[in-house]
């Protein structure tokens, strides 16, 4: 027989008050700890917070003085720019935020500018903007210009109206997408070039040779400054063959121009691979073969041929409004369609025995200051004011 003692289990209720306790106290740890953790969280977010106004701030700054319209020293300005960016800037009133100027490097037209935001406490963040000032470019001497002692133009019968080479400013056509006549473009009665512009001989502007049928005529196509340069130079005070070089170098470095290369004899039809009014390419070709433009097409932007490559008119009527660069020995032919450039063609090295610019058959070229402003707009051409913010970021990792 057991006897049953009920003092035995008194201490149970110490037991499980003293566990329950010891939960509690550290339920309540936890909680503190986890409350400490999120205000040190949204302390450095604060941090964080601050220092990417701060670089902000000093970047909105940099970008104020590098769109000054006054400031043209594009590609040296970075003194200014580091005086700029000296010392501790306050952000937002007497928040107490600073910025640095890291960098600012300069390629074919471009600027990428990069500010860091820092704190006292240490928080950083970085961003970079990157501006297109343009690629730079000398303003053409007239609508057709070749450079070297082998240039040899012809252009053709001279009949009729039709105008082959016409140094006068010319305003584009109305509309993209000209047809026929409306494909003629007007006089704009201003901003012409220097250059005796040939016309046909029923023009009442023709220049007086007669008719020469299929000749080349040398006294032809001159002016002043001469169209046909002697060597790599030109005239004092004129635009030279290696500054052309240079705007050609810069346009084909870009990562926006397109580039096609041509095996041995290949001949290709680059219509559909040039941009248009509203979006102006630039398009480069090396290689050996032909370039053919037509299909009706009109276009617009700047194209750059390297090497021996002949660029004419395919059947239809093409447009095209903007510069052509020929290079290390590239020409123009008459082709079998219309061709209608507006803006100018520049021959950089012309070659002996062949015929850099057949400006016969259904081709015509006038220059227009038009023509080149649209290139402007659009950055391909000289130096935008101001110059265009292309990207905008945060470099990551610097907090």
């Amino acid at each position: 027989m057991s006897i049953h003692n009920p003092e035995r289990q008194t201490g149970a209720v110490l037991v499980v008050s003293l566990v329950i306790l010891t939960l509690t106290t550290l339920l309540g740890v936890a909680g503190m700890n986890a409350a400490v953790i999120q205000e040190r969280i949204a302390g450095n977010q604060k941090q964080a917070t601050e220092a990417f106004l701060a670089a902000e701030s000093g970047l909105a700054q940099v970008l104020a003085v590098m769109r000054h319209e006054d400031f043209d020293a594009w590609g040296d300005r970075e003194a200014t720019l580091q005086a700029v960016g000296a010392g501790p800037h306050a952000v937002d009133g007497d928040r107490p935020g600073q910025w640095r100027l890291e960098s600012v490097d300069y390629h074919h037209g471009r600027a990428t500018v990069r500010i860091t935001g820092t704190l006292p406490g240490g928080a950083r963040r970085s961003l970079e903007a990157e501006l297109d000032g343009g690629p730079g470019g000398p303003v053409p001497e007239s609508a057709y210009t070749c450079y070297g002692a082998h240039c040899e133009t012809r252009t053709g019968s001279n009949s009729g109206s039709a105008i082959y080479f016409d140094g006068r400013n010319w305003n584009l056509p109305e509309r993209d997408g000209c047809t026929g006549a409306g494909c003629n473009g007007t006089l704009a009665g201003e901003g012409d070039r220097a250059g005796i512009y040939l016309v046909g001989n029923a023009d009442a502007d023709a220049v007086g040779t007669g008719n020469q049928a299929g000749n080349n005529r040398p006294g032809q196509i001159q002016g002043d400054p001469p169209l046909r340069q002697t060597d790599a130079a030109a005239t004092e005070g004129g635009v030279t063959a290696t500054q052309w070089g240079a705007y050609a170098d810069a346009l084909a470095a870009r990562p926006d121009t397109r580039s096609h290369t041509l095996e041995s004899g290949e001949r290709v039809d680059l219509s559909s691979a040039l941009g248009s009014r509203d979006a102006p390419a630039v398009v480069e070709v090396k290689g050996e073969g032909e370039v053919r433009l037509g299909g009706n097409t009109h276009a617009a932007g700047v194209l750059i041929l390297s090497g021996d490559i002949a660029l004419g008119p395919a059947n239809g009527t093409f447009t095209f409004e903007g510069l052509i660069l020929l290079r290390d020995g590239a020409r123009i032919t008459s082709g079998t369609g219309t061709a209608n450039f507006f803006g100018s063609v520049i021959s950089l090295e012309g070659k002996p025995g062949w015929v850099d610019a057949d400006l016969g058959g259904n081709f015509t070229l006038k220059y227009s200051t038009q023509a080149l402003e649209q290139l402007q707009r659009h950055g391909l051409w000289g130096h935008t004011r101001p110059p265009r913010v292309v990207a905008w970021r945060e470099i990551l990792g610097t907090f």
